[in-house]
């Protein structure tokens, strides 16, 4: 690296140090997210190293610290945080270990800080071979591809040496078991080895093998591990269940490569999901069960549950298919308001605030009613429900003291813990009277002629007749249908007086009818 690619790290740098004091504090420092090692590189002047985390608990500042003998002290130089959508990157430029004593390897590792320095997580400690032929190589790298499974070594040679071919050795340790992994033009700077496994660290040594094939200068160790692009299969649903408050998920994951899944979620309003848990990582069965009894969920609302799958790398699936749940309310239904009762046409009419109007889950409303000297009894079929939030009950009788007591139910069966009650006794039923009694004499006697009377329990109609200054006699009860009688039993130039009543089926008799009078 020279001095003009330095820039391109130094500048962003600047600004994120600048930008650093905007992390809050909201976390304790063993809750930040966990650092991984991402990249390195040495040059003649300087150590570049960077970590980088993953999720939404970022540490807002960390310490690098580099082993000298057997002892870490804290290492000095350039140091910044940066943010991109969910990933953090912790980067540091160590100005002043290559103008000291040359060592054979470099241990470095960083710890996060919290606002106030306070230690949290530490990442793994990471090996950095500054040795190789600083006339020969000018600078060396090694990071992983963006956009496929691969290592992109970079390295710059000193113009002034003649190279016949370029050898990369890899080995899976930094210090021994190197072999032969390509060989090159001497022109080629790059190389991106594919044959490699994700999230597994690789370590290179390249080889300058000089015009005469005399001398192989080798570089500094440098190392990655690569990432796959490539996005894992989202999990698959296989069971989900509605608790009390709260709902249970379990998926299964498919991909040889995943780390977890993640679990998302709507706040029941807007369609939009958002992360609601940690990474959930399987078991050897590759189920993962989560369980949301946060008590944020309310059982009047339904919400929408998806899951996706991380890999080794750090790559999310698209979303699982989407599930609806709603979770089982932890508290039954209230019971109606402003329950009111009324009589009218002889009926009595009930009704009652619409509860639905306060709450989405309200199937109905269950009725019950009872009478004097007499248990509760539904109003409705096998227990029915109504749909609306009125009723007239047809069936009560005059009379009568009734109470109603009225539940609200939701959706899952559930009733309301108390009923709202109303109380009525409903008028008495008094038979009504004949109408438009008329009567002429006849050569037979007296013939009575009336107005058809109609009621509910209309049993008879009594006839009633007086002389002046007497007391009326009752001649008989003929059918309630009848709407004619004739009196024989009259004496010729005698005055009789008329009037009629009804007499309901359970013996009430009504007043009387207005008088007619006539002569014989």
């Amino acid at each position: 690296m020279n001095v003009r690619k330095i820039s391109k790290y130094l500048i962003p740098a600047v600004i994120a140090l600048v930008m650093s004091e905007t992390f809050a504090q909201v976390k304790t420092p063993a809750g930040f997210d966990k650092p991984v090692f991402l990249v390195s590189e040495t040059t003649p002047d300087l150590i570049y190293l960077q970590w980088f985390s993953k999720g939404d608990r970022p540490a807002p500042d960390f310490m690098p610290l580099r082993y000298e003998g057997d002892n870490p002290v804290e290492a000095k130089g350039v140091k910044a945080v940066m943010r991109s959508a969910d990933t953090t990157f912790y980067s540091f430029f160590d100005t002043t270990v290559l103008k000291t004593a040359r060592q054979q390897n470099l241990q470095y590792f960083m710890v996060q800080l919290d606002t106030n320095r306070l230690a949290g997580n530490s990442s793994s400690i990471t090996l950095i071979s500054p040795k190789g032929s600083r006339f020969w190589f000018v600078s060396t790298k090694a990071g992983k591809d963006s956009k496929m499974l691969g290592i992109n070594l970079e390295w710059a040679l000193n113009g002034n040496q003649t190279v016949q071919r370029i050898e990369i050795e890899r080995s899976e340790h930094p210090d021994k078991d190197f072999s032969l992994l390509a060989t090159l033009p001497a022109d080629k700077t790059r190389f991106t080895d594919l044959e490699i496994k994700p999230d597994k660290v690789y370590y290179y040594r390249i080889l300058a093998i000089a015009a005469d094939n005399n001398q192989a200068i080798a570089s500094n160790v440098i190392f990655s591990a690569a990432f796959n692009p490539q996005a894992p299969a989202p999990p698959w649903l296989v069971r989900s269940k509605r608790l009390k408050g709260g709902v249970s998920l379990q998926y299964r994951v498919s991909d040889a490569e995943a780390a977890g899944i993640r679990i998302y979620r709507n706040d029941g309003i807007t369609p939009e999901l958002r992360v609601v848990s940690d990474l959930l990582r399987p078991g050897d069965s590759l189920l993962i069960s989560w369980v949301d009894t946060t008590g944020l969920l309310s059982g009047n609302t339904t919400y929408i549950f998806a899951a996706k799958t991380e890999s080794s790398s750090f790559v999310e699936s698209s979303f699982s298919e989407l599930t609806y749940l709603r979770p089982i309310p932890e508290h039954p239904p209230k019971a109606p308001a402003n329950f009111t009762a009324y009589e009218e046409d002889r009926k009595v009419v009930l009704h009652w605030e619409n509860q639905e109007n306060q709450s989405n889950i309200i199937a109905g409303y269950l009725l019950q009613r009872q009478s004097e000297g007499e248990g509760s009894a539904p109003l409705l079929p096998e227990n029915g429900i109504l749909k609306i939030n009125s009723f007239t009950d047809d069936t009560a009788e005059p009379g009568k003291l009734y109470s109603y007591s009225l539940f609200s139910v939701d959706i899952d069966g559930n009733r309301s813990a108390e009923a709202a009650i109303a109380a009525i006794r409903t008028k008495k039923s008094l038979p009504i009277p004949p109408f438009a009694l008329r009567a002429v004499s006849t050569e037979a006697g007296i013939q009575l002629e009336w107005g058809q009377v109609s009621y509910d329990g209309l049993s008879s109609i009594n006839i009633y007749r007086y002389e002046r200054g007497k007391a009326p006699v009752k001649l008989t009860s003929i059918p309630g249908e009848s709407t004619e009688y004739a009196d024989a039993n009259t004496q010729a130039g005698m005055l009789y007086f008329y009037y009629l009543t009804t007499t309901h089926e359970n013996g009430m008799e009504s007043g009387a009818s207005e008088e007619f009078s006539c002569r014989r």
